[in-house]
């Protein structure tokens, strides 16, 4: 972010703009939940995006749900350092309407398929008035499992559990959530039993969509290309 050799007094090209860039961005005034999260860069990635709401999930090991939160206090801190450097150097181009508020960020163990009270409960913690009203009427908006189907015996527990956090239309709120499944197959178990997701899905209920997928470089130089590739569902 900053430019060290310069005492942090400069911000890189670019960096002036972030506020503004970030009022433009799709996920301002979302809520979003990570599903077995790993290192949860999409849980920053949303937050950095200007999400209202990032709730980061994995499994209940203590280590990991405290890295999780390391990494959410970091990223926190960083987005609230850019802000007020934006502000500074943007000069009269920077005006109130770009002022936006550094969202609400949760981390919490859970597992796939069971009830989503821990979660709810989670969020209902926060100050935040929004949090209070948070609800099973009013869920997430986009539900992100990344690199997270390669194992076919959790597809149902998984998909169990996207269908109880996704948002649904209401009398007051007529928008649709999303579920983005990005992943990559890893030759654990043949391809095919990954990709029985998409009937078991569409069995359950959610219209499924194959986006277009992107050919990323593999991590070993003899590693097959295709686990380089990212594959994407979207579920709705």
């Amino acid at each position: 972010i900053l430019n060290q050799d310069d005492d942090d007094q400069f911000i890189r090209n670019g960096d002036v703009d972030y506020v503004q860039d970030l009022s433009r961005n799709p996920l301002i005034g979302k809520r979003v939940i990570e599903l077995g999260a790993g290192a949860g860069i999409p849980s920053w990635s949303a937050l950095h995006c200007g999400a209202d709401l990032v709730v980061c999930t994995d499994q209940g090991i203590a280590d990991r749900i405290r890295c999780l939160a390391e990494c959410a206090l970091r990223n926190l801190e960083d987005i609230e350092k850019r802000t007020e450097q934006s502000k500074q150097f943007g000069g009269e181009e920077f005006n109130t309407n770009n002022d936006l508020n550094c969202g609400i960020v949760k981390v919490c163990p859970y597992s796939w398929g069971t009830p989503i009270d821990p979660i709810l409960e989670t969020i209902r913690c926060s100050n935040s008035q929004q949090d209070k009203e948070l609800d099973q009427v009013h869920l997430f908006d986009v539900v992100i499992a990344a690199d997270c189907i390669y194992m076919p015996d959790f597809h149902e527990p998984l998909l169990k559990s996207i269908k109880l956090l996704i948002h649904r239309p209401n009398k007051s709120d007529h928008r649709w959530g999303m579920a983005l499944l990005p992943f990559a197959l890893h030759g654990n178990t043949k391809d095919e039993n990954v990709w029985n997701i998409v009937p078991l899905a569409i069995e359950m209920g959610f219209e499924v969509e194959v986006l277009e997928g992107v050919q990323l470089t593999p991590q070993w130089k003899n590693m097959d290309m295709k686990r380089g590739f990212v594959n994407m569902l979207r579920l709705t």
